[in-house]
């Protein structure tokens, strides 16, 4: 169980992701979490190489069945969107997710179950097509290893891309 301080750890940091991507947002951090979470936490940077933004979010649960009520909750919003199914390295569930708003914002995203949170990476565009999902692969392993090595009592190093 992932309290506020370890989910913040969890979260890439600047050292932590690509040269060249900077800061988009400051961390966000809720305990408990809106989603009825032990803890949220979300973070995004600005990745130039991938044209857009790249978010880092997960939510802590008490328990396995709480964590997996959670991303199938997630999956169910997703339900009107292109949606597939993926494979990441350590993740117990995951698919993809990509839409667009309009011409002016569009998303891809891998969602994950990882023990107890669930997690997601995504690329935010301003403008069509929207990204597909298979560029934020090494960043959903890398992210779930930092999840594991959180859970087991470790402090997290794996870096994202």
């Amino acid at each position: 169980m992932l309290d506020k301080e370890r989910v913040r750890a969890v979260l890439p940091g600047d050292a932590d992701v690509p040269p060249g991507w900077k800061a988009a947002t400051a961390y966000r951090m809720d305990s408990p979490g809106p989603d009825g979470s032990l803890a949220f936490g979300r973070r995004a940077y600005s990745a130039p190489d991938l044209n857009g933004d790249v978010g880092f979010g997960l939510s802590s649960f008490r328990s396995r069945s709480q964590a997996g009520a959670g991303y199938d909750k997630t999956k169910r919003l997703y339900a009107g969107v292109r949606e597939g199914t993926a494979r990441v390295e350590g993740a117990d569930a995951a698919f993809t997710a990509v839409y667009c708003l309009g011409r002016s914002y569009c998303s891809s995203s891998i969602q994950m179950r990882v023990g107890l949170v669930t997690a997601y990476v995504n690329l935010n565009t301003d403008r069509p097509p929207a990204a597909d999902p298979k560029v934020l692969n090494s960043m959903a392993r890398s992210f779930v290893l930092r999840i594991r090595q959180a859970e087991q009592g470790q402090r997290p190093a794996a870096k994202a891309g």
